[in-house]
């Protein structure tokens, strides 16, 4: 008759079933989740806008006298994109405003155009995804040379460099500095950027959306979620790494204002911050989350703003 296990070893057999059991279903969840991150990031919604409502988008931003011409152009990778400019009587200049992860030209920068009343407005949709939704969204990769494209354009219409501003919103933010990187490789400063929220780099705003959602179990998405920015580079032909505003923003000649919330979930105050060691002027505002910031400011986001560009233009 065969002597049955102890106790001890029968307990640690079952422990052992169970902890290899763990593991290979928490393989295989990495696994599929670094097989849909790609998609979730590459292929990411924004809004679907008819002619017809985009045109109202114009006529509610016409006053006083302006208006608006198309300009098709191509952006990174030669992507075509559309460029909307707002032509203003008596105006400083041209604000290129830049939108927001999961959003168009239309979503979160009207606002800004309206209160930057006194520069023209540029305005698109990054990789002119409004038009051709394919297209990958990179998160800066690609999107940082649909900037420099618009520059050059601008530039061809003899507008100055130093009579151009970005005005960039939480992705949009981020990809300011990046482009200026590449702006500042083959010509002189613009006039100064207007952020909100930008992220720190691409790995940082991928772990901070996801935190976002498992908040302190992220930890464990985190292999795959470098397994799915891996691959994401792959299909769309990018090194994530280079994907950096921190890194950007180090030495920039353009001078930058930022602002954000210490209660922003998407971009955290700790990540603006390591950018404001590049950026001394960092306005923080209490209680504020993402993308509210702007709209807390003492005076509004356009008093901020102006007083920025006031100070600028008179060095």
């Amino acid at each position: 008759m065969a002597q049955s296990q102890p106790k001890s070893a029968r307990t640690r057999k079952w422990l052992t079933r169970i902890g290899l059991g763990l593991f290979l279903a928490y393989a295989v969840l990495t696994a599929e989740a670094a097989y849909l991150l790609p998609d979730l990031l590459l292929k990411s919604w924004l809004p679907r806008r008819s002619a017809a409502e985009i045109e109202r988008f114009h006529e509610k931003l016409i006053e006083n006298g302006s208006y608006w011409t198309t300009h098709p152009i191509l952006g990174g990778e030669h992507v075509p994109i559309t460029l909307h400019w707002l032509h203003r009587p008596r105006s400083k200049g041209v604000a290129i405003h830049l939108h927001g992860f999961g959003d168009d030209a239309w979503g979160g920068s009207s606002p800004r155009v309206k209160e930057l009343s006194d520069w023209d407005a540029l305005v698109f949709t990054f990789r002119g995804r409004d038009q051709h939704p394919e297209v990958a969204c990179t998160l800066g990769a690609w999107e940082r040379f649909d900037v420099v494209a618009a520059v050059a354009f601008l530039e061809a219409q003899h507008i100055p460099r130093t009579q151009m501003v970005l005005v960039g919103n939480s992705m949009g933010a981020g990809v300011s500095l990046l482009a200026l990187r590449e702006l500042e490789k083959n010509g002189g400063p613009l006039a100064g950027a207007l952020l909100e929220s930008p992220f720190r780099d691409l790995h940082q705003a991928a772990d901070d959306h996801i935190r976002y959602f498992l908040g302190p179990v992220t930890f464990l998405a985190v292999p795959a979620i470098r397994i799915g920015l891996y691959w994401c580079g792959k299909k769309a032909n990018f090194n994530p790494a280079e994907v950096s505003p921190c890194q950007a923003a180090q030495g920039l000649k353009t001078p930058v204002a930022m602002v954000t919330g210490d209660a922003d979930d998407i971009t955290p105050v700790e990540s603006v911050r390591e950018i404001g060691k590049s950026v001394p002027d960092l306005t923080i505002i209490p209680g504020a989350c993402h993308m509210c910031a702007g709209g807390w400011l003492p005076g509004g986001w356009g008093a901020w703003a102006h007083d920025r560009l006031d100070k600028w233009q008179k060095k």
